[in-house]
């Protein structure tokens, strides 16, 4: 839920304007060339005293990887040109050979891939068939794989690895609950067979293709990693925006993969993706026990005891599969020597450069504070999901 200045509204109408762009954080909306660039500036009356430092943000719009990396190396960007001010890691030794003086730091991301499932219908009303699917997959793959993570990288629960204080550690969950982060096909396909699909499954996977070409890489691992245990899967694509105003919300056929996370909040894990009638239950999960779990944690004040309950629900979420996850990079944020007192924020926001001083060097010596340039992803002519 957004809220909305009242006035806003009343002069714009539909807010798809860039002046409708009103807010209280530390950059307000300069300009806007559609596909091309965003301008902010710096907020005079942001709510934190003496924040941002820098005068203003410019995020350059880029479809491709390639091209991004080559305007980063050339000195276009005081920050890497992946989301979250990353580099990948398949090209960090040519930005280190190029920038040797690159300030950097590894972290854990909060997005990752999940698989939704249509609960109320065939196959995936049975528990052995959700099980399977998720002992069929192998996080590890995908994290060795990606052009993001090259093998640096950790699996993750109902609530990501990276909110490290209620994510529970896999050897935690049940013995139930574990065997579905490790791989075993011979167990997936007797699974199959137990719910009466000796000879496997063949399912429309829903899904867009639009995040970017890491992200494709992601989701072929993993239909590899299904059709290894004989759920054979095609893929069904969507354009982006009509994507992400259906099949997040649940309107798909049986199968569907995408991308989660960004919130640092963890009840919104467990909440917004298990209780009825919540938009983002896109599985249609209906658990009257899991729903009184959920609530039970909201209303426990103690933070250890709600931390038990959150735990519990995870371990109850990994043997029960309503989802499945894949692992989360560890990756690599990466920016300018000169610009001072910056890190890399979990979540969405460029919330980073508010804390960060652009200082480049001046003749004689000297320093002044200026613009944080940066890039900004698109996704099928529009801007990245994850930077809402």
């Amino acid at each position: 839920m957004w809220i909305v200045p009242k006035e806003a509204v009343e002069q714009f109408g539909d807010l798809k304007r860039p002046e409708a762009c009103i807010g209280t954080g530390p950059w307000m909306l300069e300009r806007y060339e559609p596909n091309v660039r965003l301008t902010f500036v710096r907020n005079p009356n942001y709510f934190v005293p003496g924040l941002p430092y820098a005068d203003g943000v410019e995020a350059s719009v880029d479809e491709d990887p390639s091209s991004r990396l080559a305007a980063w190396i050339a000195g276009r960007y005081d920050f890497a040109p992946e989301y979250g001010q990353c580099v990948r890691r398949l090209d960090l030794d040519v930005a280190k050979g190029r920038k040797p003086n690159l300030k950097t730091q590894d972290f854990t991301v909060l997005f990752s891939g999940i698989t939704m499932m249509k609960l109320d219908r065939e196959p995936f009303k049975d528990v052995r068939v959700r099980r399977a699917l998720a002992m069929s997959m192998n996080w590890k793959d995908m994290i060795e794989s990606n052009a993001w993570s090259q093998g640096h990288g950790v699996p993750n629960p109902a609530i990501p690895a990276a909110l490290k204080e209620w994510s529970i550690p896999i050897n935690q969950l049940t013995p139930e609950g574990r065997r579905h982060y490790e791989q075993n096909i011979p167990e997936a396909k007797r699974l199959l067979a137990q719910a009466g699909f000796p000879s496997g499954l063949k399912l429309p996977v829903e899904a867009t293709l639009g995040w970017s070409p890491d992200y494709v890489d992601q989701l072929q691992v993993v239909m590899r990693n299904w059709k290894d245990a004989g759920i054979e899967t095609e893929i069904k694509g969507k354009e982006f925006g009509a994507f992400m105003s259906s099949v997040i919300y649940g309107k798909f056929e049986k199968l569907a993969h995408s991308l989660r996370g960004g919130s640092p909040i963890a009840d919104g894990y467990l909440y917004n993706g298990h209780i009825p009638g919540e938009p983002l239950n896109s599985s249609g999960v209906d658990d009257p026990k899991l729903t009184e779990m959920i609530k039970q944690q909201r209303r426990t004040l103690d933070a250890a005891k709600r931390r038990e309950i959150v735990y519990d629900i995870q371990r109850y979420l990994a043997e029960q599969v309503y989802y499945a996850y894949d692992g989360s990079f560890t990756t690599v944020a990466a920016w300018e020597p000169y610009v001072r007192n910056f890190a890399p924020n979990l979540g969405h926001d460029y919330g980073g450069p508010a804390r960060g001083r652009v200082a480049r060097p001046l003749s004689g010596g000297l320093t002044r504070s200026g613009r944080c340039r940066t890039i900004a992803r698109t996704v099928a002519g529009g801007h990245d999901g994850l930077l809402d």
